[in-house]
């Protein structure tokens, strides 16, 4: 190119760099930056619109259960949700759970109200003229409503200096529990036999979580009284003493009419035979003694107390999960299934122990090995009954929870949430609510994970040697590869 008889030789030189090889994979490398740029806004743009979430806590904190799922299915009339918070005081953590209620049925709203600011409202909802707290959270449908207090909606471990600390989170088994409550306006009423040397549920404070989940507790004497017409279920747990006559034929009528019966007995009762008689007419009776495990995966703390097998049931399904806190029974006695029993009646099985435990029927002896008189296993530690097994006609039905564990709620006010479970998912299995089995508290604590030697081994030489040594070599690959352009 020439001007005024100049040549202007920059330019050639500047088409001729574009021919190189050094350019092409520049350009080739600004392109696809470029691509990749456009890419992540794209990407960002639809994850706006969609705002997608991905709940990686270890307890699943911000998920709702499958349970809760169903429970919202069958929401067909409008339910309110009130939160009662001043402006830039709302609990986010419970919000975030409702937004998730929200998302899944049109028929649930919510609202938030001032308190402060709105006491005529409020005052609607406080049956008792005791206030209500804020804070808290009202569920209302067509059939009642329900008042969730800020307390009650995670679980607390209190220590014995007085102090008190979250063990887990229940926002989602309370706002649940109140849907159902709110849609059918019924209470259960569940009933604790006393007069046996029986421990209340209070002491273990079970007794507040069995009202939360919609039941209320009351206590009854056989001895004195008849079992009320509103008993939905009936609880016996860890008596000193056995049934009389008088009091088995009270629970075989009730049982005969469709009753529910949840019992949890220990060997300090060296006679069954008034329970054995109530159970027996449905093909199942307690074996005295105290299951020995010989098995060191199923050794909880020593060899009478065991991680059982857990068998496939509505009750145990949900504890199944070997990341959670296992089930833990401790100085159990052995069900076991008698040879004769109705036609109409359905077993199932609950919990095992391993096929070398042995049951010890001579307590005083304190040998750590089998003897000549225990008895081999393995051995059923808890059972589920139903009679009859299929309904028809909407026929009333017995059912029966029977665990050889007198100390499993005393095992639960440890803060083994599977035990508490357990009773909670036996109870609700009892009245029938397969839909709240287990909607349950969820966990803060992490379960330490157990490796044996060879995971040591196998993980420490995958992220220590194979990881790094895959980095070296991709890198070492690349830059042989670059080197030459």
């Amino acid at each position: 190119m020439e001007i005024k008889g100049l040549k202007i030789k920059g330019i050639e030189d500047i088409r001729e760099s574009f021919k190189t090889r050094q350019v092409k994979y520049g350009g080739y490398a600004a392109l696809l930056t470029l691509a990749v740029i456009a890419a992540l806004i794209l990407v960002n743009l639809i994850a706006g619109q969609l705002s997608p979430q991905v709940d990686l806590t270890y307890s699943k904190l911000y998920s709702l259960s499958e349970q809760t799922l169903q429970v919202l299915e069958t929401v067909k009339t409008p339910v309110r949700f009130y939160g009662l918070w001043r402006p830039g005081e709302e609990n986010q953590e419970v919000i975030t759970v409702i937004n998730l209620y929200l998302s899944k049925n049109r028929n649930i709203s919510l609202e938030l109200i001032d308190p402060d600011r709105n006491p005529g409202f409020v005052n609607r909802y406080d049956k008792e003229r005791q206030g209500i707290q804020r804070g808290s959270l009202i569920v209302e449908g067509e059939k009642g409503f329900k008042v969730i207090t800020p307390s009650e909606m995670y679980d607390y471990n209190t220590s014995q200096y007085g102090g008190s600390s979250v063990i887990a989170v229940a926002i989602e088994q309370r706002i649940t529990n109140a849907l159902l409550y709110a849609g059918t306006g019924n209470t259960p009423v569940v009933y604790e036999i006393t007069g046996h040397g029986e421990s209340p549920l209070s002491i273990f404070g079970i007794q507040n979580t069995v009202e939360r989940e919609n039941f209320s507790l009351k206590s009854l004497n056989l001895l004195v009284a008849a079992i009320p017409s509103d008993a939905s279920a009936l609880i016996l747990n860890n008596p000193q003493r056995d049934l009389t006559t008088a009091e088995a034929e009270k629970l075989l009528n009730y049982l005969e009419k469709g009753g529910r019966l949840l019992v949890m007995v220990n060997h300090n009762i060296r006679e069954l035979s008034g329970l054995n008689e109530v159970l027996a007419s449905y093909g199942l009776e307690f074996i005295y003694g105290i299951v020995h495990e010989t098995d060191l995966r199923y050794i909880a703390m020593d060899p009478s107390s065991e991680w059982p097998d857990l068998l496939d049931h509505e009750i145990t399904r949900p504890l199944a999960d070997k990341t959670k806190t296992p089930t833990i029974l401790a100085q159990a006695m052995a069900l076991s299934f008698l040879d004769t029993k109705r036609r109409t009646v359905d077993i199932t099985p609950l919990m095992t122990t391993s096929p070398g435990a042995f049951l010890r029927t001579n307590l005083n002896e304190a040998s750590a090995t089998k003897l000549p008189s225990d008895i081999s296993g393995p051995f059923i530690l808890g059972a589920a009954i139903r009679d009859p097994g299929w309904i028809q006609n909407n026929e009333p039905q017995a059912r029966i929870v029977a665990i050889g564990c007198g100390y499993l709620l005393d095992i639960a006010a440890m803060g083994l949430d599977a035990n508490r479970d357990l009773f909670m998912n036996s109870l609700t299995w009892l009245e029938d609510r397969p839909e709240t089995i287990s909607v349950r508290s969820k966990s803060v604590f992490l379960m330490p994970l157990s490796m044996n030697m060879i995971q040591i081994i196998i993980f420490g030489a995958l992220f220590i040697i194979v990881i790094p040594a895959g980095f070296f070599i991709s890198g070492l690959v690349i830059w042989l590869k670059r080197r030459h352009l």
